[in-house]
């Protein structure tokens, strides 16, 4: 099997789309395959560690027709919902608890013919890829730091700063992000910033160089660190260009909960396939001074 080619694979996989039995065999291995990459990609994922929940968990809300979780939070905590539908929700909640709403994230529904899906020279998991998986995880990042920079301005504590003349972000610069947290009585434990960013700390003497253990693979695969915090990097420059953020811990932050974990679904109509992927997920920031950022310019 391992010897077929990518066209011979294609066309195994249209032949299941002939027979109800063979979509729903598609759409459960496209549901693995769409899961697997996606907990790799989205960077939201690897600032919040998402956690299951079930039905028994949740709650009917008594401001809309959904379900939601009850959370509660310290005292004098300030918290906010991420709305994934693709709109700030600035509606802070001071209290004792606060409620996470669950919603459904969709990619488009993507079309093509049975005759252009033959024609592809590449495995068709890889036009999954480039269609649904990267079309949701791309709203999952960009509600998320939304939602993060909302928590950010309602506090005040954005911060600038310049590059030196060598190009590197100044040690004063990351002092600068790390005190907005420390200065909470919290610690900054995460780092997220792109790959145009990273490639900045090249330019570090060996000193600061020797900090950046273990490895960085763009997307945030694998960890490394840098001055103590872990660094997620990302190949997402056109929502983090020019800016780097930082995060306490989970447990002094939120929750990423998934309710239906991200499926696939695949029909055929005639010569006509359609697909896409979609989950319902809900994500609560208990804490508005629990992540900071730096613009760099």
């Amino acid at each position: 099997m391992d010897n077929l080619s990518a066209s011979t694979l294609n066309e195994l996989f249209v032949q299941k789309l002939n027979t109800p039995e063979g979509i729903d065999k598609v759409a459960q291995e496209g549901s693995a395959f769409v899961r697997q990459k996606l907990r790799e990609i989205s960077f939201a994922r690897k600032v919040m560690q998402p956690q299951y929940v079930t039905k028994a968990d949740l709650q009917r809300s008594v401001n809309h027709d959904g379900l939601v979780k009850i959370v509660d939070i310290e005292p004098d905590s300030k918290a906010m919902t991420v709305n994934f539908r693709g709109e700030p929700d600035f509606n802070y909640v001071e209290g004792e608890r606060f409620e996470i709403p669950f919603f459904m994230i969709s990619s488009e529904d993507f079309q093509k013919t049975e005759e252009e899906l033959l024609a592809y020279e590449m495995p068709l998991t890889e036009v999954i890829e480039k269609n649904s998986v990267l079309d949701i995880q791309k709203i999952e990042d960009t509600s998320f730091l939304v939602q993060v920079d909302a928590a950010i301005a309602t506090e005040a504590s954005a911060q600038t700063g310049t590059y030196d003349t060598d190009g590197t972000v100044k040690k004063s610069d990351f002092k600068k992000l790390f005190d907005v947290l420390d200065g909470n009585e919290l610690r900054a434990e995460t780092l997220l910033m792109d790959s145009k960013m990273f490639n900045r700390l090249i330019l570090y003497d060996d000193d600061v160089l020797g900090s950046l253990t273990g490895e960085v693979v763009v997307n945030g695969y694998t960890y490394a660190t840098l001055f103590g915090r872990k660094l997620i990097v990302s190949n997402k420059v056109s929502l983090l260009d020019g800016k780097i953020y930082a995060f306490t811990s989970q447990d002094f932050m939120g929750q990423f909960l998934i309710l239906n974990d991200t499926k696939f679904w695949i029909e055929k109509k005639k010569n006509i396939i359609t697909f896409a992927a979609y989950e319902s997920v809900g994500m609560g920031i208990g804490n508005t001074k629990s992540c900071a950022k730096i613009t760099l310019s």
